[in-house]
């Protein structure tokens, strides 16, 4: 495949994409936060801390989309896996985190569990979706949906024939339907008496 076959998302879509999972970690990152206070003492209201996770999250997935940008555009692939793939966006969101909650709470405490929150969801994302690993090539991806193609072609041709064969009946029934009498000539066409 030539570098103008190969389709990558667009930036915005790694901007969409990376927020809708950060809408995600979000929200269980805000069901740990209001856990938390059962256990810990912490120096903030709930609502302090749980818009400095908003906060947060929103610019540490654009930060991290557009970080990630380059790499994916260099290597050729939506996911080049590698270190600098996985570390450089999962730093940045951790010193975005800290920086977006201190500057809100002015809590060291409460920056401090923020911080470990964010981290430990976005380390167990890395491990879950095992970034550091190459995805597929874009020539693997073409493989892999022309063969899904030529297995759903093959699976539903039974179905497609039959509903062809249907389809070529009902048409067949409405043209003779409505030009049922068209086709015959009267005794009294032709003109010559």
């Amino acid at each position: 495949m030539t570098t103008d076959d190969i389709r990558f998302p667009t930036l915005g879509n790694a901007i969409a994409g990376r927020l809708t999972t950060g809408a995600v970690k979000g929200l269980l990152a805000l069901i740990i936060v209001w856990i938390c206070p059962w256990f810990l003492s912490v120096n903030s209201s709930f609502s302090k801390l749980a818009v400095a996770l908003l906060m947060s999250y929103m610019v540490a997935e654009v930060a991290s989309a557009t970080i990630e940008r380059p790499i994916v555009v260099k290597e050729f692939r939506a996911n080049p896996g590698g270190p600098a793939y996985v570390l450089l966006p999962f730093t940045a969101s951790a010193l975005i985190t800290f920086v977006a909650t201190f500057a809100l709470t002015r809590a060291f405490d409460a920056t401090i569990l923020i911080t470990v929150i964010v981290v430990a969801i976005n380390a167990a994302e890395i491990i879950w979706l095992r970034s550091w690993k190459p995805g597929p090539s874009p020539e693997e991806e073409q493989a892999k949906f022309n063969e899904f193609k030529r297995m759903t072609g093959e699976h539903f041709a039974d179905d497609v024939a039959e509903i062809k064969r249907q389809a070529s009946e009902k048409s067949r029934e409405q043209f003779y339907r409505t030009n049922s009498g068209k086709g015959k000539k009267d005794s009294n066409d032709g003109g010559f008496e």
